[in-house]
């Protein structure tokens, strides 16, 4: 699974459109503050899906948002 490029400034300006500060973003996802701030940031270029799953449930936005599209032209090994 590959997250989109810039997932994290997209996360932020989610949260920033909400109001909400990085610390009730913890309170409502169980997301640690500094891992938040290091998602932000781009420091965590690869975060858990659930933590993701998590923040994106306490902004009101769907973390499929945030995945890249998997290759539709690939084909399956069992077609």
């Amino acid at each position: 699974m590959e997250w989109i490029k810039n997932f994290g400034k997209m996360i932020k300006g989610e949260r920033l459109s909400w109001g909400m500060s990085r610390g009730r973003l913890q309170r409502l996802s169980h997301v640690d503050r500094e891992t938040i701030a290091d998602i932000e940031n781009g420091k965590i270029l690869n975060p858990d899906f659930y933590e993701m799953l998590n923040i994106c449930e306490a902004l009101d936005t769907s973390v499929y948002f945030y995945l890249k599209e998997i290759n539709k032209d690939k084909k399956d090994k069992y077609d």
